[in-house]
């Protein structure tokens, strides 16, 4: 789904040529008996954390099936691709999925951290989250002393489960041991505890 040299190229079984009476335009021969090229062929494609990616060492392109060309959608060009014989292989697999001994996935537990665990009255601490649900929206709860008076910014998980806020204390906030805890889709991981201390004042 990309015009560009590489895919037309593939596509039509022939290699672009700058034109040598006039420089800066290209020209694509087309032959009634296109070039059986072979090419390495490598697919990337992830589901949230989750990446893979399959290598197929020696390939060619077996069949070509028509150009899809309509306004306001990209561009099509249908290949088959049949993987050959590379030393006794096909194609092999990589993924970062960690998978149990039955196939099924083993999904980590969400975690949440803070940036440090005293802060002073008018102070701020960054909350860091990690294998949440993805696109999601994140609840920061804090639970002391003095309610409202430390308060997270509100923020949804990036593509890939993660979260980031600052935690501001407001400078008339009580003093104490202040518990922070983030829910994400229904799933809560405690952050810690959060000391809020007095603001120190310098002496001149």
């Amino acid at each position: 789904m990309e015009t560009s040299e590489l895919t037309t190229e593939l596509f039509f079984g022939a290699r672009w040529v700058e034109s040598k009476e006039t420089p800066g335009l290209f020209r694509l021969d087309l032959k009634s008996t296109p070039e059986l090229n072979e090419i390495a062929l490598v697919v990337d494609w992830s589901q949230g954390r989750v990446q893979y990616r399959c290598v197929i060492g020696r390939a060619m392109i077996s069949d070509r099936g028509a150009i899809q060309l309509q306004r306001a959608e990209a561009g099509k060009f249908e290949l088959t691709i049949e993987a050959l014989d590379y030393n006794g292989s096909l194609v092999y697999l990589l993924t970062n999925d960690n998978l149990n001994e039955s196939g099924t996935a083993v999904t980590e537990p969400a975690v949440a951290r803070l940036s440090g665990n005293t802060v002073e009255q008018g102070g701020s601490v960054v909350l860091m989250g990690e294998h949440f649900a993805a696109s999601k929206t994140a609840t920061v709860t804090i639970s002391g002393p003095s309610e409202g008076k430390v308060a997270a910014a509100q923020v949804s998980t990036d593509d890939q489960g993660n979260l980031t806020s600052t935690i501001s204390v407001a400078a008339d906030a009580a003093e104490g041991v202040y518990t922070v805890k983030a829910t994400v889709a229904g799933v809560e991981a405690h952050a810690g505890s959060l000391t809020v201390k007095a603001k120190s004042t310098t002496l001149r």
